[in-house]
């Protein structure tokens, strides 16, 4: 039964290997199948396993499953890793904050100890129930697509290799080889949504909509979404420039795109110049869009979006970053990297100000709105401005972006 297992994760690791891979375990089933799968993929090929688990600190049961995943690993001879998670503050969404916690838990880890990539666990079944849960939410293409096999994320390469592959297998394989495995109480409680999503499944099978049909549904949005991607990076690169660090688009084109491209042009340059890992809601961005098309200014995620002539600027918001500091030669805002004839830890890069900006004559020849340069990154010692290398006449001090300004376009195609 190992054999359409262990093709699974040869078509996702196929080709040159690094020497040590990592394997994400909580002791259940899905993550559990996983680990016996590639202790058997690693034999072959004398590859050195890891195994990390990660504790929530939410549930009692957590330390029944580390204590069976430890088990596991001692029985194969593997070293397994514990990180324990204490960062939750109460508020905001728990769930979405445990997911981005454990991969930031994970990937520091891993790039500590040398592992490039890490195997999760995930199932058609998840697949499946997250196409369903974002269905319901009224998700658009992006939401809609499946998740990728591959993907980049913190600097880790993450492998997915059973997402073809249902849970049921995975179950019947662990009795299969007499491997034990934890359930999750959280499974039979119908306060969380995907419990629920779970018992819709069920009844959408009786009516011929299986799994493997909405696993298919989800590959054929994420073929869309690749598409759309592509002719959105065009789009951007007759629609779009980079002035000093800031996304400007030519009108007349940009109301010339179709409504779904522009929208995600004008989402791509929110994310892009606000650094922001979510989008604004789509209600939102559509108010945004009305207003463009009205030439009316609006503010949205840690932005601004202005009207000026024939351009659209979209220009970090000030207020968003007025207490946003970093020393010379670290990253600022996520996006600015200032140096300088000096690195004395009294100088400050902060946000230049409307204040600041009465301080530089020249400004107005960047060729920036004025609130794009009050934005800007500038120097200061003690609350006195020492350069405004965006809009400044400085050629002591720069301000450059990290990755370039290419980055901007090259972003559009990365995921």
């Amino acid at each position: 039964m190992i054999g359409p297992l262990l093709d699974a994760v040869r078509d996702q690791l196929s080709g040159r290997l690094p020497e040590r891979l990592a394997v994400a375990v909580s002791g259940g089933g899905d993550s559990v199948a996983l680990l016996a799968v590639m202790v058997e993929f690693v034999r072959e090929r004398g590859i050195e396993l890891h195994v990390i688990t990660v504790d929530h600190g939410l549930r009692e049961e957590a330390k029944e499953e580390i204590a069976l995943v430890t088990d596991l690993c001692a029985t194969w001879d593997l070293p397994h890793h514990v990180e324990f998670w204490k960062g939750w503050s109460g508020a905001g969404n728990l769930q979405a904050e445990a997911r981005d916690a454990r991969y930031d838990l994970m990937a520091d880890w891993a790039y500590a100890n040398g592992i490039t990539h890490v195997l999760l666990g995930h199932t058609a079944d998840d697949q499946a129930e997250t196409f369903v849960m974002r269905l319901a939410r009224g998700a658009g293409v992006d939401g809609l697509s499946a998740m990728v096999p591959r993907r980049v994320r913190n600097g880790i390469t993450w492998v997915r290799p059973f997402l073809r592959i249902e849970r049921s297998a995975l179950r019947s394989y662990l009795r299969a080889a007499q491997l034990e495995w934890c359930e999750d109480p959280s499974n039979d409680n119908r306060d969380f949504e995907r419990i629920r999503i779970r018992d819709a499944l069920t009844v959408l099978g009786t009516l011929g909509v299986h799994t493997e049909t909405l696993v298919d549904v989800a590959h054929n949005m994420s073929q869309a979404r690749e598409a759309l991607d592509w002719q959105t990076f065009l789009a951007a690169r007759d629609v779009a420039q980079i002035v000093r660090g800031v996304v400007a688009f030519d009108l007349r084109k940009f109301r010339m795109q179709p409504a779904e491209i522009a929208r995600r042009l004008l989402l791509h340059a929110l994310g892009w110049t606000s650094s922001s890992a979510y989008p604004p809601r789509r209600d939102a961005v559509a108010r945004t869009l009305a207003a463009i098309r009205s030439g009316d200014a609006v503010t949205l995620g840690g932005c601004q979006i202005i009207v000026e002539g024939d351009v659209i600027w979209v220009v970090r918001e000030l207020n968003a970053i007025k207490d946003v500091s970093s020393e010379i030669g670290d990253l600022w805002d996520e996006r600015w990297i200032v140096t300088g004839p000096e690195d004395d830890p009294d100088l400050q890069v902060a946000p230049l100000g409307y204040d600041g900006l009465q301080s530089v004559p020249g400004w107005r020849d960047a060729g920036l709105p004025r609130a794009a340069a009050a934005a800007s990154p500038a120097v200061w010692y003690d609350g006195q401005l020492v350069a405004a290398p965006v809009v400044g006449d400085d050629p002591e001090w720069r301000a450059d972006l990290e990755g370039g300004q290419d980055a901007f376009f090259a972003a559009l195609l990365s995921h």
